[in-house]
């Protein structure tokens, strides 16, 4: 097992005896290595390549004497850092260009999400947290759902439904345990309401929707929001349809281990059978985390049906 590193001389290849491959939907994506070579001396902002699975800069390097160590972190560390913005009549899609090319960041594919934002200000907030903030309100707005991650070097946004990573989990060895969990908590609602309101022509218009099913088995969970008085009727309905569709059903997530796979990053779409299923079922990968030493590599995740 071995990583490239690149420094101001050159690229060299150095053997790794552990390594530590962290990705998060909400968070910069992690490598850790520690290496035997007393030949190399990795410095802080030197580019680390993992094969196909990562591309980052080293943050932290230590010598312990015997081994090499770094902690590197891909691209998204650098949307981590707090600024105050306000976008106008942008898309989600649009406003992760306008940062990638203030902060100098490399781009690789990005969707077109298609919701321009006619307001959306951001005070005292990551700059993830902002591109996040905009594909929260497009997968209301239009019931689509899109992920942001770095593809080796490259910042790319996708729709959920472009993300497969070709890989079916099942059997023992790529499943030694896992733990299954369906709920209604959160992200989940069985009524939704939407308010339009002008106070200063009085004009004021409640519409809503419910899911009457699912309301009788799990009660009345409320959605509730103030939608620009402009919008008509289609507007309304459309927005309710998406609602209804993202957020009107259980969340159904998986935790499991299994033997290491290193096309399982988060942002990509992963078949997996359970022991007692007979069908595979399609889950969004939300955390990974790969790690071992030589050949030996474990991972466990988190992922959610889709």
């Amino acid at each position: 097992m071995e990583v490239t590193l690149v420094q101001q001389n050159g690229a060299v290849t150095v053997p790794v005896s552990f390594l530590r491959l962290q990705t998060g939907l909400s968070a910069a994506g992690i490598l850790e290595w520690e290496s035997p070579c007393r030949e190399v001396s990795p410095q802080n902002g030197d580019m680390v390549r993992l094969g196909d699975a990562f591309q980052g800069y080293v943050f932290r390097s230590e010598d312990t004497g015997r081994s090499k160590r770094a902690v590197c972190y891909d691209q998204v560390k650098y949307l981590l850092y707090r600024d105050t913005r306000e976008f106008t009549g942008k898309t989600a899609a649009e406003i992760l260009r306008e940062i990638i090319r203030e902060r100098e960041l490399a781009a690789g594919e990005i969707a077109e999400t298609g919701v321009a934002l006619p307001s959306y200000l951001c005070e005292n907030r990551t700059l993830l947290a902002m591109v996040q903030g905009a594909l929260e309100e497009t997968r209301k707005a239009s019931g689509r759902e899109y992920v942001l991650f770095d593809r080796c070097g490259a910042l790319c946004l996708q729709n959920v439904e472009n993300t497969a990573a070709g890989v079916l989990l099942c059997g023992e060895n790529q499943i030694a345990s896992y733990r299954q969990s369906a709920d209604i908590d959160g992200d989940t609602y069985t009524r939704f309401k939407l308010l339009q309101e002008d106070r200063r022509s009085g004009f004021r218009r409640v519409t809503e929707a419910e899911n009457a099913e699912n309301r009788k088995k799990w009660g009345v969970l409320q959605y509730f929001e103030r939608v620009d008085h402009s919008w008509n009727a289609a507007q309304v309905n459309a927005r309710l349809e998406s609602l209804r569709k993202s957020c009107g059903g259980e969340r159904r997530t998986l935790e499991m281990e299994g033997l290491g796979d290193m096309a399982c990053l988060a942002g990509r779409t992963v078949l997996c059978r359970l022991p007692e299923e007979t069908a595979e079922r399609r889950y969004l990968i939300e955390e990974s985390v790969i790690s071992g030493q030589g050949d030996a590599l474990r991972m466990r995740l988190k992922l959610r049906e889709v």
